[in-house]
């Protein structure tokens, strides 16, 4: 049941409750973010409860995909949960994440980053599979080479207090992985409007630009096809436990 729930948190369409990240030290390749200190307390904490500096960088997946997010974002190290087969990381405001006593203020947001297993990766989910999998409408889209965002409807208001319904989900291929991303702002802030599509694009291009490979591997082959990885990080949240 655990995985199933990681699969639908990684789609982005979850409820704070029900979705948890396993603590910074879980090493276990098949840890999935529901066991221990994660986006609940991520919400729940504050300044005074918060053990750990944020960082600027970190690497996932068994160093396959280093996670960076844009000038003034950082990742949450008690969020994040890291193995050889996935990886899982929450990007928010380095300002917030430290209660304000440094950095520049940047618009809120808060970012979810699901790495997937290594796999066959020559394909990306279509942005009509992702909304399906939200069970979402689709706003708008932008599919590119290698990168495809989708701008839903609804599904972002269950993230936090005053979240917009709208949000971003995305995904792109950075080596033998597929990296799964949801973006989620608050109410009418324009990063849940069409600013929100540039920020997954800098996010992307940050990690890409840190992960090593830089790219596609010509000779990426495994046991997972594109469709099985889909399924995994993109689940359909009616599909059964």
């Amino acid at each position: 049941m655990g995985a199933a729930r990681f699969l639908t948190c990684a789609a982005g369409a979850l409820a704070v409750a029900g979705c948890l990240a396993p603590s910074p030290e879980t090493t276990d390749p098949d840890a999935d973010p529901d066991t221990s200190d994660g986006l609940v307390a991520f919400f729940a904490r504050d300044g005074a409860t918060r053990g750990t500096a944020p960082l600027t960088r970190a690497s996932l997946a068994g160093g396959d995909v280093v996670v960076a997010g844009p000038e003034g974002y950082c990742i949450d190290a008690e969020t994040r949960s890291t193995g050889p087969q996935r990886g899982f990381a929450v990007i928010a405001s380095c300002h917030i994440l430290i209660d304000g006593r440094s950095g520049r203020e940047v618009p809120p947001m808060l970012v979810t980053v699901t790495v997937g297993p290594r796999g066959d990766t020559t394909d990306l989910p279509t942005p009509e599979a992702l909304a399906k999998a939200a069970g979402a409408q689709i706003i708008g889209s932008e599919t590119t080479s290698g990168r495809v965002a989708v701008h839903l409807d609804s599904g972002g208001e269950t993230m936090f207090a005053g979240s917009d319904p709208r949000y971003w989900r995305g995904a792109f291929l950075q080596g033998e992985r597929l990296v799964g991303l949801a973006l989620y702002a608050p109410e009418n802030s324009s990063l849940a409007g069409e600013r929100g599509k540039v920020m997954l694009r800098r996010i992307k291009d940050r990690t890409a630009s840190l992960s090593p490979g830089n790219g596609q591997s010509e000779d990426a082959t495994g046991p997972d096809s594109i469709s099985g990885l889909f399924s995994r990080l993109f689940k359909d949240r009616d599909s059964p436990d």
